[in-house]
């Protein structure tokens, strides 16, 4: 049932007296007596002989209550408050907890998050010194209602955990809260509902959204293997993965690419202070070289190539000052770095195929479903980048969403895109669409412009504008025609904060074209972190053999709620049993 379709009989008719909602809200402000005072409220004594000593209090640790979004139609405003209210003194008798905001900060803080001002959000949040944020919802559901909460928690680098309560009328909404209450006491805070214990427990309570530590998780060999074609009995085989110490930073980008010519692929990260350059020799990640960067950037992209043609592949670094574009070129010899322009006000990316020159495109202006953004293809000048020609990308389509490849081996070239909607599509030259997938591919956490820009969403009807992860044209199967590589994070949101979003586990998929549409040559299996980018690279001394680099963030969030999180270098070798070595 739609918020629009509830009905009002679908109140028991005690609800519909003026009188029951009198009570009610005067039993809600009962309720939401401060935490503090609720944790001291002892339960019922038993008879003792003498008095014991006092066993010391644990600390509390500091939750902040967000009001609860109410989609129900009618007067339901002060259920906001009161469910919140409500939630926050029964976890307070219950797991010794306070709350660490109330009133109208708690409420700044929604609209903020609500709103996708995520830098006033985050401000108040690490100013709130809180261990835990919790929200909610209350909504209709198939004749019915459901009570959404989601738990964040300061030290948990995972998406949040989630619990549900389904009922029948907003009598028991109550009851609901009642029972989500233990629900979150005992898998958040480590204190269940005591056996024999009385009391409802609603239905269809559940804590969502638990995996393990990416850590280990490698070391219980969940990155072994890969799906489809692996476990089929196809050709492809994983032949080893491998990952690096933890890096104190947030990955922002990450590629790879032979930078100066001497044969070995350099691994280069982008994060939100610095350019790192490594190689991955006996087994582990060495660091070669490393740059820090301006800081009044937000970065989205890293891409490689030689469009100077001096045997070196550039370094392209696009980032947003504020709503502007900004971008810089850099080259790496094997020594040091050389900074060949900067401040461009550009995106740049390069595109690079199988047996096609590389090209680099700019864009200004970010497009819409409705049209503008305009690609060009560029060209380098002794200071900069200047435009060229517009390419004719499908609208809706902006500079981070897609590659040029001839995927069917017919001479031209396709335009392989994710879509708005996370979807990836295969359009001819001139832009007709021949293909969508299913499935989500392409899906981050990067977003354009900075945490307080408008391309950031300002008001709670304009969504974040959000960048994908890397569509990669490459020969996979080695067959000599290029295939195509992208990136599955299992997206997540909640529903009554359209500019949130969170990642449940990822892994990167291989796609080739075949009898009209996508066909998947594998699949690596979930990972429980979440995947910034990735990109492959040719093994030149094993013909049939090549690696996929891609760095992972424990952090799935849009923004730092709290602090930032380590990243991680990873690689696969894999195997094409059967192809012919070069």
């Amino acid at each position: 049932m739609t918020v629009h379709a509830l009905p009002h009989r679908i109140l028991a008719p005690a609800c519909r007296r003026p009188r029951y909602w009198i009570g009610l809200v005067a039993l809600m402000g009962c309720l939401a007596i401060s935490p503090a005072l609720a944790a001291k409220t002892p339960p019922p004594a038993k008879a003792t002989a003498s008095p014991q000593p006092a066993t010391p209090v644990a600390a509390k640790r500091q939750v902040i209550f967000l009001p609860f979004d109410v989609q129900i139609p009618g007067s339901y405003a002060h259920l906001r408050s009161g469910l919140a209210s409500t939630l926050a003194s029964r976890l307070a008798s219950r797991a010794n907890i306070a709350t660490a905001a109330q009133g109208s900060t708690s409420e700044q803080m929604a609209q903020a998050l609500k709103s996708g001002d995520h830098g006033a959000f985050s401000r108040m949040l690490q100013q709130s010194g809180a261990d835990y944020l919790i929200m909610g919802s209350l909504a209709p559901k198939a004749g019915q209602f459901e009570l959404t909460g989601y738990v964040f928690s300061q030290t948990s680098g995972q998406g949040p955990k989630k619990f549900q309560q389904d009922f029948q009328s907003v009598d028991d909404a109550m009851t609901a809260v009642d029972a989500m209450a233990w629900e979150i006491s005992g898998a958040v805070f480590g204190r269940p509902k005591p056996d024999g214990l009385t009391g409802s427990t609603g239905n269809k309570g559940m804590g969502a959204f638990q995996t393990a530590h990416p850590e280990k998780a490698y070391r219980e060999g969940l990155m072994a293997g890969s799906a489809s074609g692996l476990e089929a009995g196809g050709p492809f085989e994983l032949v080893s993965s491998f990952r690096s110490k933890g890096i104190p930073a947030e990955a922002m980008d990450v590629n790879a690419g032979d930078l100066d010519g001497d044969g070995k692929e350099e691994i280069v990260l982008l994060t939100k202070q610095a350019l790192m350059i490594y190689r991955h020799e006996n087994g582990a990640f060495r660091m070669l070289a490393t740059v820090d960067l301006p800081n009044h950037l937000r970065y989205h992209a890293l891409t490689l190539g030689d469009i100077n043609h001096n045997r070196l592949l550039e370094i392209y670094i696009s980032g947003s000052n504020g709503d502007n574009p900004e971008a810089s070129a850099m080259e790496w010899n094997g020594k040091k770095l050389t900074t060949l322009f900067e401040r461009a006000p550009w995106y740049l990316a390069t595109i690079n195929a199988p047996g096609q020159a590389p090209l680099l495109v700019g864009q200004q202006r970010l497009a819409s479903e409705f049209g503008g953004g305009d690609i060009f293809t560029m060209q380098l000048t002794k200071s900069g980048v200047t435009e060229s020609k517009t390419l004719p990308i499908p609208k809706g389509i902006n500079i981070f969403d897609f590659t040029l490849a001839d995927i069917d081996a017919d001479g031209s070239r396709e335009i392989i895109a994710i879509n708005s909607a996370n979807r990836l599509q295969v359009f001819d030259g001139k832009g007709g669409l021949r293909w969508t997938s299913g499935e989500i591919h392409g899906a981050s956490n990067n977003f354009f412009g900075t945490l307080t820009s408008a391309n950031n969403a300002s008001n709670a009807d304009k969504e974040t504008v959000w960048v994908h992860t890397r569509v990669v044209a490459a020969d996979l199967d080695l067959d000599g025609t290029s295939d195509i590589l992208v990136g599955s994070n299992r997206l997540e949101t909640v529903n009554f904060m359209p500019n949130l979003r969170y990642f449940d586990g990822s892994s990167l998929s291989a796609f080739r074209w075949q009898q009209g549409s996508m066909s998947k040559l594998w699949e690596t299996k979930k990972i429980p972190g979440y995947i910034t980018n990735y990109q492959m690279a040719v093994d030149k001394q094993v013909g049939n053999q090549y690696r996929i680099f891609f760095a992972e963030t424990e952090s799935s969030y849009p923004f730092v709620f709290w602090q930032s999180s380590s990243s991680y270098l990873n690689g696969y070798t894999l195997r094409v049993n059967g192809a012919a070595a070069n």
